[in-house]
């Protein structure tokens, strides 16, 4: 007879089955929405939504805490009262501090049967005429911290039970897994979109950097028609001079000053800073060579305005140099003929066209490429390998090949001349089969040697990749050569994958499959982002070499820089940084997470013979970590007995000293020891100190910065100190020593 339920029991097992039913299908519905909705808002406000439509609340609303004064601000509402209701109500309490302590306990609030007054620190005074007798909060949580409260409430009393309970927490468990995904999302988009501005304009003037150039020019060459393009290049020929003698400050202030003149007279044109003195201008659409030189006098007219400078003027001497497309050549090649047209040193005018007699070498070219196309046959290549390491052991863990031309006719030819040479005249794919047959052979010849194997990185062409047996061929070579596949990585720029991504993509998945590790080179100077990364089967990337050249001194490259390593490790991916010819550079990859380098630092290229040495000495680097920085202070000064005063009082308090008498090796001794503390003269020879602590400020933000300063230069120290370049100033003669 016990099993037997009474009408009473039945029905209310069928209320409550009821309820669990409307509580599925919130669930079911919310996660709909969840998985559509790109916005937190858009999630607040579904949910509320939802609750109350399929849930059957009668009223339901999402606050958030707010981090001024932990009070629970109301963000979303749907049922028995609006946003603005809540708002209202919650400013009438005499307290609007949330309860953050019960919340921070992870203990939700259930009132079964509070008649009009839900009494939880997350809920307001309630009106009696809303009638409200059961009510519940859910902590909202984001990286483990709770940051809101999603409240559901009724009018029957005992609403809660175990079951709806767990339901709802699971509402809100996947609430919180959804904004976690867009906070993450919303933190890769801003990365992005950082790392592309960084790239893509100059941050001293703001204007678009030559990539960006490149890219416009390209467009205006492809819309051009039977029209002229003209790229003009403007240079600041005495701007270097002028530059050294009044210091950086005055030198950027300068260029800044020339950017916002350009930019007057050409609002409507394609203006770009494509390097520290030159600028470059697309004039469209016109259809005679007069035209550019009338606009190149217009130019010239405004910029050869002295600037004036600390009551002084200046002349930045202007000098335009242009090129047309398609008189020129191709639109890759007229940036470069009007650059050179602008190096020509030419006192008798304002402009210079440029010629195609204009390259005194243009000859020994033709030349060279007749020669070129003998070389394989004749056996005039060779390869040299540059060693690549391991910062965490030091030791050589790969090499790359890389091509070089003994010519008959002309000796050892630079690459930078007969690489392009290669590409024009269709024997790249030729030449790169024989690389990587030559690379393969002779890292398999190291092995047998009984030396330590290392991994060989091969540069492929773009034509090489893009051909259809570029597969076949790979694996034809490591057939011949007895090489296992490990010990190959192939290297491809950006530039290549762009072309044509899905097959590149397929092909490179296909090499993968077989045992070969691919790299992507010359990172950071093409598209670099995340959601493209992603799907490129690639082990390693490498930071180009443009990025660490003034990495130590620069802001905007460590700040690229900084931005690709963290956008290579989200993805896992192995990073290496080629160029590194400095022990500054050396310590700033190593203090940011780059995993290798390669570069002159430790070796330049080599003969087979010298590389093998290498490995069969066991030569490296030590693999020494980045100091604790708390604990070192740089001390820079130009005056010795400061620095000497200065370097034996604060040893004595336990600190490790580095000292400098210059910037430039200021810089260097920041990013190989990246001390917590910098003491720096204001007079210095190269640059202020203010100046050398502002730099330091944007690529070493926690660093402790103090300047020393007599009473002559108080206003630019205290100028730097309400900034934030400059923590504290001590006033010489009198130190605390």
């Amino acid at each position: 007879m016990d099993a037997i339920q009474s009408p009473n029991e039945l029905n209310k097992l069928q209320v409550e089955l009821e309820r669990q039913n409307q509580l599925y299908a919130m669930l079911s519905h919310i996660n709909r929405a969840i998985v559509r909705t790109k916005d937190s808002q858009d999630i607040y406000i579904a949910a509320c939504r939802i609750a109350v439509e399929y849930g059957g609340f009668a009223l339901a609303w999402i606050g958030l805490i707010n981090p001024d004064n932990g009070g629970l601000v109301p963000v979303a509402s749907a049922g028995m009262a609006t946003v603005t209701q809540l708002k209202q109500l919650h400013k009438a309490e005499t307290s609007q501090q949330a309860n953050v302590s019960a919340l921070n306990a992870e203990v939700f609030f259930i009132d079964q049967d509070t008649p009009s007054d839900l009494c939880h620190p997350s809920w307001p005074s309630i009106p009696e005429q809303w009638e409200l007798n059961s009510g519940s909060s859910f902590p909202i949580r984001m990286e483990g911290k709770i940051i809101g409260v999603f409240n559901v409430a009724t009018k029957a009393a005992g609403f809660f039970c175990e079951a709806e309970i767990n339901l709802l927490t699971e509402v809100v468990d996947d609430i919180s897994f959804a904004l976690e995904v867009i906070r993450n999302e919303e933190k890769r988009v801003t990365a992005e979109t950082k790392t592309k501005y960084l790239v893509n304009y100059d941050p001293q003037t703001g204007m678009p950097s030559r990539t960006l150039f490149e890219e416009r020019l390209s467009e205006a060459c492809k819309d051009a028609g039977t029209t002229l393009v003209s790229v003009l290049v403007v240079k600041l020929r005495s701007f270097h001079d002028i530059a050294q003698l009044l210091g950086p400050d005055a030198g950027l202030e300068i260029v800044r000053a020339m950017a916002d003149r350009l930019e007057s007279i050409a609002a409507t044109l394609s203006v770009a800073r494509i390097t520290e003195s030159k600028f470059a201008l697309i004039l469209r659409n016109f259809d005679g060579l007069e035209i550019a030189e009338e606009f190149a006098w217009q130019i010239h007219r405004v910029l050869a305005e002295p600037i004036v400078f600390n009551e002084q003027e200046y002349f930045l001497d202007p000098f335009i140099g242009i090129s047309c497309f398609p008189v020129d050549g191709e639109p890759r090649d007229v940036l470069k003929h009007a650059m050179q047209a602008a190096a020509i040193k030419d006192t008798s005018s304002i402009c210079r066209f440029f010629f195609a007699d204009m390259n005194e070498g243009s000859r020994r070219q033709l030349n060279l490429d007749t020669s070129l196309r003998r070389a394989l046959e004749r056996n005039e290549f060779i390869l040299h390998y540059q060693p690549q390491l391991d910062l965490s052991t030091g030791q050589i863990i790969g090499t790359e090949a890389l091509l070089r031309w003994q010519s008959r006719d002309y000796g050892l030819v630079s690459p930078q001349d007969f690489i392009p040479l290669l590409e024009e005249n269709g024997l790249i794919c030729a030449v790169g089969e024989w690389v990587l047959q030559e690379a393969c052979r002779c890292n398999r010849q190291w092995q047998d040697q009984g030396l330590p194997p290392v991994r060989m990185a091969v540069n492929l062409s773009a034509r090489q990749f893009l051909k259809s047996d570029i597969q076949a061929q790979v694996k034809r070579v490591l057939e011949e050569t007895g090489l296992d596949p490990r010990w190959l990585e192939l290297e491809l720029t950006e530039s290549i994958v762009l072309q044509n991504a899905d097959n590149v993509i397929r092909s490179m998945e296909e090499l993968k499959q077989n045992g070969v590790s691919m790299a992507l080179d010359d990172f950071g100077t093409g598209y670099s982002s995340l959601s493209y990364l992603q799907r490129l089967p690639v082990a390693r990337i490498k930071i180009d070499r443009s990025f660490v050249t003034n990495i130590t001194s620069n802001p905007c490259d460590a700040a690229i820089v900084r931005a690709l390593v963290g956008m290579a490790h989200s993805l896992n991916l192995t990073v290496i940084a080629e160029g590194v010819e400095t022990e500054g550079q050396l310590g700033f990859l190593r203090g940011v997470g780059c995993e290798e380098i390669q570069g002159y630092f430790f070796s330049r290229p080599l003969p087979a013979a010298d590389f093998a040495l290498l490995l069969r000495e066991g030569r490296g680097i030590q693999p020494g970590q980045v100091d604790k920085p708390e604990r070192v202070l740089l001390l820079m000064d130009d005056e010795p007995n400061i620095l000497s005063a200065l370097n034996r009082s604060l040893r004595r308090k336990g600190f490790r000293i580095v000292s400098t008498t210059s910037a430039r090796e200021g810089f260097d001794l920041m990013a190989t020891h990246q001390p917590g503390v910098v003491l720096c003269d204001q007079r210095m020879p190269e640059m202020t100190g203010t100046e050398f602590l502002r730099r330091i400020k944007e690529i070493y933000p926690y660093t402790m910065r103090m300047v020393l300063s007599g009473y002559a230069d108080l206003n630019s120290v205290i100028e730097a100190v309400n900034q934030g370049a400059v923590y504290k100033f001590l006033t010489k003669p009198s130190l605390p020593l």
